[in-house]
């Protein structure tokens, strides 16, 4: 094939060094100081920073592309910072004798020299990671430089130019035997006759401007944000302006950022596309051309740049681009041109398909014959979501409960629906969502029942297990249908009718036997079934619903996400917050994960709540029992309040020998500290600074976390006498101090006198696990009460087998309370609380008052109480508490050696905290950076949460059924997002 215009095309960067470029930016523009080269294709570029700090870049110009080319640039950089756009852009800098361009020779060559101003940051290739923030304000950034060009022109803009996709052919015959494996010349053909075949009708009705042409991650200028990561915030570069298409601006933009995200191409293309159309709208024919362009653009820079490297070995900036370049034409090339076009469509708030609607229409009218004929039965569609009912315990895993779950009333035929995120297809909380949802319609039906066509038709392939025909539906002209699960009829000629025989129902290993039946409005071979949640709008636009093929109507029920979200907020209070800036919907959970509408499955790494697991059998058979039997309340005389009680009597260290039953760990606080005022006639309370323990009356007085309770944090109330947390990391007696527990109980001690109680967490759970130092308890507590105070241990968060090594948090100090205080955990989720003290302090309350809690210790909660004591027992969590909890703990620390962002890994089993910091060994919080981080570990399908005094703790503290894969897979999605971003 001839290379036509950029045959032979071979242009060295000029020949100068960083000498030259200090040499030049003070003899031309007066500025005295440092060079460093910059990366450039095929110019030269050097940042010159003076002594006084001042930065401007001179550039050497590559005689090849003319003084033309440098004046148009000059005048765009002007005209664009007149704009007023919502980013930096750097502008033109005049020489001493007053000239913005000078020719200097060098060899008897003639080089154009220039300077501009320097636009703070780093560019956005520093970020490994790029997230849908950034990645959005790429495609504004580029469409608001189109918008701030529109009105632009210049002679030379129509220059012809390696970089400008309308030559991207041109530019891929002249170059693409400089690719060196075959396997990549085929790669560059493939994503090229795509690219050919769409433009040749497109290109004629693209809208064409001047551009920048060359939005990317090496000319986008990051900063950091609050939390962190970069964000856009100036663009750099104006040498690849041209006169080309519009849509090219964005395909440019897309096509940079693929490299950083190769395994979700389509979303970064879709992200950057919806924000650049937000601003600057694109036509439907620009859509159609976007992912094409993206194609081009991607097997032009990849021939480019490999063909710039291997004529300039030397040059650091092309030879590094190589791997990535080949990288990111894969990633373009792995999508689907279809699938592409139908996501940006869908993204632009199109129909994903021009046909769609016809399609819809012409289905219901078309009169189809089922694909198997129900003879007499009912089809009667069935609930395999993640919220079906017939899942309970983890059937959707087995055989067995795929069979259950699909099994109707004899002479009825079970029909899954379409457009549905299936359980089964969940499988473990991964980096990547599953492709769960549904693009055809089932019918189970026996193996070896005939299979019809639907619709007349031509057979397209045929192969074990499938056949695919293309028909042709009204309106919407031709259509593809794959009928999955067949066994092709073995005279099956290429014309067939509606209503013959195209085979029968195939067996299936492992799952019931059923036809999957499918439309698609595109001819795409090899057809997927199944599509991930962000794919869903753009695949099912492009796949209609077959139920009228299958004979009644078999649609799911759309995702509830947004309008229960919307729900939420209306009528929820403000101060019930919600996880997360985008709370998935969560329907389901198993053990230690949980799932949303979507049928995705996440690492539940916070819910101290679930300390079984979620969904336990044990638990909701004993909460089956209590209420098909009794569930009233404590005034009446049964046996499991008895029992209960007697079990945590048994748990609890000697004299604590009496319970009271509450509901929540709020209520079990406010009731302690009722006994302790009640037992000692007093009235004021010591509490440590910056603890939670409830959101009563009484408990909101005595906590202090800034979170929860800020007014109280900077104006304590009345009665209430604060210490310091015993927090050797933070606090002011540091680690390597001796006697550092005796010397924080020396707090309490001066703060003893006249108190009726001492309330604090053992180890300090809403600080993220933080142990005191030994002795701290034990000196703490005697102090309290030889005052005449009574010791309250908080244990609702931390205690109850939790760390692993002590069922009860107060014993790893050797310490023993008046009073424990738990809830949480007691019920597995279910509101079960108590509180457990000494037959004095119980006798002197009950002189006073009687106690009664209309549901606390009802026969259901005292049953799942003692239901949750007997699991732990026998599953042994506890131990595996400590055996998992150790392992992660010391991956933790292990990741802290490596990432500074870590400055402390604190607690005990599984209750652990990742204290996030700044400046290490500073202690100054991460805070932003911990939301942040928790947003982008969701995204990789792990669920975790900060907390803590300044909310900059990871809190870890997942069921206690967490497995070791689970607890590596929590550390390893951890190191990820250190080490690429959030």
């Amino acid at each position: 094939m001839s290379g036509g215009l950029f045959e032979g095309y071979a242009i060295e960067s000029p020949p100068f060094g960083e000498e030259d470029g200090r040499r030049l930016a003070a003899e031309l523009f007066g500025l005295d100081g440092t060079s460093a080269e910059l990366g450039s294709h095929q110019d030269r570029n050097f940042l010159i920073t003076t002594g006084e700090g001042r930065r401007a870049v001179l550039k050497i110009a590559n005689p090849h592309f003319g003084r033309g080319s440098l004046e148009m640039q000059n005048a765009a950089m002007r005209h664009v910072a007149a704009a007023g756009l919502s980013y930096e852009t750097p502008v033109p800098l005049e020489a001493v004798d007053g000239r913005d361009i000078v020719e200097v020779d060098n060899g008897g060559a003639h080089y154009d020299v220039r300077m501009t101003s320097w636009v703070d940051g780093e560019p956005l290739t520093a970020a490994r990671h790029i997230g849908a923030d950034a990645r959005a304000a790429v495609g504004a950034m580029a469409a608001e430089a189109a918008l701030a060009l529109r009105d632009f022109d210049h002679p030379a803009a129509d220059r012809v130019l390696q970089w400008d996709l309308k030559h991207a052919r041109a530019v891929v015959d002249g170059l693409i035997d400089h690719a060196p494996e075959a396997a990549q010349r085929e790669l560059v053909e493939q994503a090229m006759q795509v690219h050919d075949d769409a433009m040749a009708g497109l290109a004629p009705e693209l809208r064409t401007q001047v551009i920048h042409g060359d939005v990317t991650d090496y000319n986008v200028v990051c900063r950091p944000n609050g939390d962190g990561r970069l964000m856009p915030a100036g663009l750099i570069d104006f040498g690849d302006m041209t006169r080309s298409y519009l849509a090219a601006e964005a395909a440019v933009a897309a096509a940079a950022l693929l490299w950083h995200d190769p395994d979700d191409a389509l979303g970064v293309l879709v992200g950057v596309v919806r924000a650049f159309h937000a601003r600057l709208p694109l036509e439907e024919q620009e859509l159609a051309a976007m992912f094409p362009l993206v194609l081009a653009r991607c097997a032009s820079s990849a021939v480019s740049t490999q063909q710039q490297a291997l004529l300039e070995p030397d040059n650091a900036y092309t030879s590094g681009l190589v791997d990535g370049e080949w990288t990111t034409l894969r990633a373009a090339a792995a999508v689907r041109p279809a699938l592409a076009e139908a996501a940006c469509r869908a993204a632009c708030g199109l129909p994903a398909h021009p046909r769609a609607a016809a399609a819809a229409r012409s289905l219901a009218a078309c009169g189809a014959t089922p694909v198997v004929d129900p003879a007499g039965r009912r089809l009667q569609p069935v609930d395999l979501s993640p919220e079906a009912r017939v899942y309970a315990f983890g059937e959707w895993r087995t055989p067995e409960g795929l069979a259950a779950a699909v099994s109707v009333a004899d002479g009825d035929l079970a029909v899954g629906r379409y457009g549905e995120a299936r359980m089964h297809r969940a499988g473990d909380p991964a980096e990547r969502p599953p492709a769960a949802v549904h693009l055809g319609a089932d019918v189970f039906a026996p193996a070896g029942e005939p299979v019809r066509s639907p619709l007349d038709g031509r057979l397209a392939s045929r192969r074990s297990g499938r056949v695919t025909l293309d028909v042709e539906i009204g309106d919407a002209g031709a259509c593809r249908l794959v009928l999955d699960g067949v066994d092709p009829a073995a005279d099956l000629a290429d014309d067939v009718r509606a209503g013959s025989v195209v085979g029968t129902v195939a067996a299936r290993d492992e799952r019931p036997s059923h036809v999957h039946v499918q439309l698609c409005l595109e001819p795409i071979d090899d057809m997927p079934g199944w599509t991930t949640a962000a794919e869903r709008d753009a695949w099912l636009g492009l796949c209609p619903n077959p139920s009228p093929l299958v004979g009644t109507d078999a649609t799911a029920a759309p995702p509830e996400r947004e309008r229960l979200l919307a729900l939420r907020r209306h009528a929820v209070a403000d101060a019930q917050e919600l996880y997360y800036s985008e709370p998935p919907r969560i329907v389901r959970g198993w053990r230690n994960h949980l799932y949303d509408e979507d049928a995705r499955p996440y690492l539940d790494m916070v819910n101290n709540v679930a300390v079984l697991g979620h969904s336990h059998p044990a638990v909701a058979a004993a909460a089956e029992r209590a209420l098909r039997t009794i569930n009233t309340n404590s005034r009446f005389n049964y046996d499991s309040i008895a029992r209960f009680a007697e079990r945590l009597v048994e748990l609890a260290p000697e004299p604590l020998d009496r319970v009271f039953f509450v509901n929540t760990g709020s209520e079990a606080n406010d009731l302690a500290l009722r006994l302790a005022r009640t037992y000692t006639v007093r009235e004021e309370v010591i509490a440590v600074a910056g603890a939670y323990h409830g959101w009563t009356t009484a408990t909101y007085a005595v906590s202090t976390a800034p979170y929860d309770n800020p007014s109280a944090a900077e104006n304590p109330p009345p009665g209430l006498r604060l210490v310091p947390a015993a927090d050797i990391y933070r606090g002011p007696i540091g680690p390597d101090e001796p006697d550092a527990g005796p010397r924080y109980a020396q707090f309490v001690r001066d703060a003893a006198p006249g108190a009726a109680a001492f309330i604090c967490e053992p180890v300090l759970g809403n600080w993220g696990g933080i142990f005191a130092p030994d002795g701290y308890l034990e000196h703490a507590f005697r102090h309290v009460r030889e005052a005449g105070g009574v010791c309250i241990a908080d244990e609702v968060q931390v205690g109850y087998g939790r760390l692993g090594a002590w069922f009860w948090a107060f014993e790893q100090q050797g310490a023993v309370p008046d009073i424990i205080t738990i809830a949480k955990s007691t019920g597995n989720g279910h509101p079960v609380g108590a509180v457990i003290t000494t037959t004095p302090i119980a006798e002197a309350f009950a002189r006073n008052a009687s106690f009664f809690s209309s549901v606390g210790g009802s026969p259901l909660s005292c049953e799942i109480g003692i239901a949750v004591l007997d699991v732990m027992r026998d599953e042994r969590l506890q131990e595996n508490a400590l055996r998992v909890g150790t392992h992660l703990r010391d991956r933790l620390r292990e990741l802290a050696g490596r990432h500074t962002l870590i400055g402390a890994v604190h607690g005990h089993g599984l209750y652990l905290g990742a204290e996030l910091v700044r400046d290490r060994p500073g202690t100054t919080p991460a805070t932003e950076e911990a939301y942040a981080i928790c947003e982008r570990m969701r995204e990789l399908g792990v669920i975790v949460q900060p907390t803590g005094e300044r909310m900059n703790v990871l809190k870890i503290k997942p069921p206690l059924c967490l497995p070791m894969e689970d607890a590596d897979r929590f550390a390893d999605t951890l190191d990820q997002v250190l080490t690429t971003g959030w």
